[in-house]
């Protein structure tokens, strides 16, 4: 995995530095916006004790997407900064397994589906390195801020970055197509933190009109 990641690194480092078309210039904008959508099969599992038993609690078949309208304006040639409102919806199947230390028959299990919204604001800063005049990439970094829709108190604070590809179908018209990416999550709530890196998740597509892009 390290290799790999390393041989990517490289890659980066090569197309970047070999990178000489023009996406946009200082002082020139971008509006548009992604779409993104994550599935996993297996979610979380918690176990609670009792005095006559426990219960096993598990989470399975998340899925979660969301959407971020963007606007952004260059800062140079190549580097742009933009604000991101987010709204997302995340959902799955909770289910419960009871188990009795003493009874066996009142032994039960319980499955429900669920869903929670929520809505954030970003920033992110792109380095836009073209290959040619139609097709690039773009590395994204950004921090954001995420809050439950209805226990505005619970949320993250996320800090990361993602690998992007852009391709100009028109002179002013961008398809982005994200992947990945590593990422710091803080919760508000309970001060736990994560630490992700993937390159298989996450998937995001997006467009953003160019003003001002010949």
């Amino acid at each position: 995995m390290k290799q790999k990641l390393l041989v990517l690194s490289i890659l980066l480092i090569t197309c970047i530095s070999a990178a000489s078309a023009q996406t946009g210039h200082k002082g020139e904008y971008y509006l548009g916006g992604s779409l993104s959508y994550d599935y996993s099969t297996y979610g979380s599992s918690n176990t609670y004790n009792y005095n006559d038993g426990y219960t096993i609690y598990t989470t399975s078949k998340i899925s979660s997407y969301s959407i971020r309208p963007e606007f952004g304006f260059f800062i140079s040639d190549k580097w742009s900064i933009g604000i991101q409102p987010v709204y997302s919806r995340s959902g799955g199947t909770e289910t419960s397994n009871y188990y009795s230390y003493t009874t066996p028959a009142n032994n039960y299990v319980s499955s429900d589906k669920y869903h929670s919204d929520v809505l954030g604001i970003g920033v992110h800063a792109r380095y836009y390195a073209m290959i040619t005049d139609k097709f690039g990439f773009f590395p994204e970094f950004g921090i954001s801020t995420l809050n439950n829709t209805t226990y505005f108190k619970y949320g993250t604070f996320s800090l990361g970055g993602t690998p992007n590809f852009v391709f100009f179908p028109t002179p002013k018209l961008g398809v982005n197509l994200g992947f990945g990416g590593v990422a710091y999550n803080l919760d508000y709530q309970t001060k736990d933190s994560t630490f992700h890196l993937g390159l298989n998740d996450n998937i995001s597509f997006g467009l953003n009109y160019f003003w001002g892009r010949k």
